[in-house]
């Protein structure tokens, strides 16, 4: 059974964790949609971290820990559980061309450090609003790279608390998957090795990406990227045949120039953009028979999305 709020705030305040009943998933995600959440705290560290993670395994409360909030959709109604942001756990290491970072780092500071450092193959870690955790826990990518392409090792906290390292192969990392999604681990930290470049050639290399993603991604519009995903095939071409781009429900639309891409452009509700994620899932179904899964984590909706395996109720890390 879930405990009152305030007897839930007294005992993570008890961790030393910043704990706030005030705060909403529309403030928490860049899809900017999502009601109520019972309890936000905020972990300084990873022994905090770790901490909270156990105490609400020991209360059996549902949990969601929140990065960056970029790949998260959350229902418009009250979460009656725990959000564990992560943004202040953030420490960052850099030892020759190994990069070893905590779960809420920023890749866009992961990117700058590699910049000043002059290390490569990590250019499109600029091009992702992610946090490690969540980029980790998704295998995060674009054009032709991915976090599996340059990760070492991770120490994560499995489902009952325990604390593990594992090799990149032990991670079983796939498109847009890993053993910490499958599982609903929580990564702690990552540690990545790069090649030795130069910062103009790093500069110029994300320079090129920037410039694609600008001609061909919507950016600037709340958003959760591409939304929808398949391990063999390309969706876009698919979802644009079958008309879906510049589909409009409520305030929410397909992106003109991204299809894959749902776009919240006028105060639209999570269900405006749940409805359009159902829709084409169960279009991509008839039409081809491809069974689409989602790259976001949804939250709190209580019913899969047809043809669809996401839908999350706790236990994320986006």
């Amino acid at each position: 059974m879930s405990l009152p709020r305030e007897k839930l705030a007294e005992m993570f305040a008890r961790t030393g964790v910043t704990v706030r009943t005030d705060c909403t998933f529309s403030s928490l995600t860049t899809l900017r949609v999502g009601g109520e959440i019972k309890l936000t705290v905020r972990p300084q560290n990873k022994r905090q971290l770790v901490a909270c993670l156990r105490l609400l395994d020991k209360l059996g409360e549902q949990y969601i820990v929140v990065g960056n909030g970029s790949n998260i959709l959350a229902n418009d109604g009250f979460f009656d559980g725990v959000a564990v942001v992560t943004k202040d756990v953030n420490a960052l290491r850099i030892r020759g061309n190994v990069v070893t970072a905590d779960c809420g780092t920023n890749t866009a500071k992961i990117f700058a450090s590699l910049v000043s450092s002059g290390l490569g193959d990590g250019e499109f870690l600029g091009c992702i609003p992610s946090t490690v955790g969540g980029a980790v826990r998704g295998n995060a990518g674009c054009f032709g790279q991915d976090v599996a392409s340059v990760v070492q090792s991770v120490t994560a906290v499995t489902d009952n608390g325990r604390l593990c390292t594992l090799t990149a192969e032990e991670c079983a990392f796939s498109k847009r998957d890993s053993i910490f999604k499958r599982n609903g681990w929580t990564v702690l930290s990552a540690k990545m090795r790069f090649t030795p470049s130069t910062p103009q050639s790093v500069r110029q290399k994300f320079a090129e990406m920037h410039a694609k993603k600008a001609a061909t991604q919507p950016l600037g519009v709340p958003s959760a990227g591409s939304m929808l995903f398949h391990s063999r095939f390309s969706l876009s071409p698919m979802l644009d045949k079958l008309g879906f781009k510049g589909m409009r429900v409520g305030g929410a639309e397909v992106s003109k120039k991204h299809v894959g891409f749902v776009l919240n452009i006028d105060k639209a509700t999570a269900e405006d953009i749940y409805y359009i994620l159902r829709y084409e899932t169960n279009a991509l179904w008839r039409a081809y028979g491809i069974a689409a899964q989602t790259e976001v984590t949804c939250v709190g909706f209580g019913r899969q999305i047809e043809r669809g395996q996401n839908d999350i109720f706790t236990d994320g890390q986006e």
